[in-house]
């Protein structure tokens, strides 16, 4: 893994990232401030600069060359933007909540979709920018560790990832990728603790070591459980509908950039398409097409938030492989096209991570 020292400059609040050209960006950071020495930083060490006076409760820890612990809890006061290089690395983003704010007229309604996870690969060397959310806080988890030994380390076979890592892994596509999966309520318990330490002192590092692999094994899972559960050819009748119903509900969560047919679903939870399309209907108000769409529109928006990549990459990575019908079904749902919510910085309806 290549994890490099991260640098911070000062911005003005009008500063636009993609009409500055790549050679401007360099003399931008000719006497950036260094916030991250992670390559310097012995193993078993904490490596923040906390001194950046914008920047609040950021711990980082590496625990050897391989594996880094950064846990965000952060508020910029001013703008700034960071840049860093990496190659060769897998990061998993956990997010606590994922909150969208709808104004109905002049009332507003808060919905909370949950955690999440943003996995993102990187094989080859890459400059990476970013500029965070100004007055706003900033709450999250990331992993960051080794992508080309990761399956070795962990004693896993790729086969039993899903496809766009295996062929990152393999060789076979060298671009960035990030797939954002939605997590059940109860993993929300995992990361929490993250955010009021337990220990303190000596035994913070030991502490922050164990959480490190507990949520790593968590990301994995997720991404082993990124495709179908269930044989399609068994059917467990003792289980009952109910249960079956929720269990296409978890699943379409991981699985909404590329769902199973109704066909395949309905075998993989051993009911009848009618029974499936029905109680789903009768559970959650929503077709499970709809809901499909719901979800990408809703990873959509976070990835627009986030400003790291472009309107037609975030279409791909929630599983649009046409960016019309992306930008068509974001404005049906959304009232305005991706770029218009990227540029309103969600006025009518924002996504924020708390």
């Amino acid at each position: 893994m290549n994890y490099g020292d991260e640098y911070s400059v000062d911005i003005s609040p009008d500063f636009d990232l993609k009409a500055v050209p790549a050679s401007s960006l360099s003399k931008l950071f000719q006497h950036a401030k260094p916030i991250s020495r992670f390559n310097s930083a012995p193993e078993n060490s904490f490596f923040q600069d906390l001194s950046l006076a914008s920047l609040d409760h950021i711990l980082c820890y590496k625990i050897d060359r391989d594996c880094v612990i950064e846990i965000g809890e952060a508020f910029f006061r001013s703008p700034v933007i960071i840049r860093n290089k990496v190659s060769d690395l897998i990061s998993f983003q956990f997010v606590v909540s994922i909150k969208r704010r709808e104004f109905l007229g002049e009332r507003m309604n808060v919905h909370d979709l949950g955690p999440a996870i943003i996995v993102s690969a990187v094989p080859k060397m890459e400059t990476t920018y970013r500029i965070p959310k100004t007055n706003k806080h900033l709450r999250h988890v990331v992993l960051y560790t080794t992508l080309s030994n990761l399956m070795e380390r962990m004693g896993e076979s790729a086969e039993d990832y899903p496809g766009w890592l295996q062929e990152i892994i393999s060789g076979d596509f060298e671009m960035p990728r990030q797939r954002v999966l939605f997590l059940e309520e109860i993993h929300r318990d995992l990361f929490w603790p993250c955010f009021n330490l337990p220990v303190s002192g000596a035994l913070l590092g030991h502490w922050l070591e164990a959480k490190f692999s507990e949520l790593l094994c968590i990301g994995l899972q997720v991404l082993k459980n990124d495709q179908p559960l269930i044989n399609p050819h068994s059917e467990d009748l003792s289980i009952p509908g109910e249960t079956k119903i929720r269990r296409a509900r978890t699943m379409l969560n991981r699985e909404f950039a590329n769902p199973p047919s109704l066909p395949v679903l309905a075998r993989q939870l051993g009911v009848s398409e009618t029974q499936l399309k029905s109680g789903f209907k009768s559970m959650f108000g929503t077709t499970i097409l709809q809901y499909c769409i719901n979800r990408r529109i809703d990873a959509a928006k976070l990835l627009l938030n986030e400003d790291k990549h472009s309107i037609s990459e975030i279409g791909d990575i929630i599983g649009y492989e046409d960016h019309s019908a992306f930008s068509r079904a974001f404005r049906r749902i959304s009232g305005c096209s991706p770029r218009q919510w990227r540029q309103s910085q969600g006025v009518r309806s924002l996504l924020d991570l708390t």
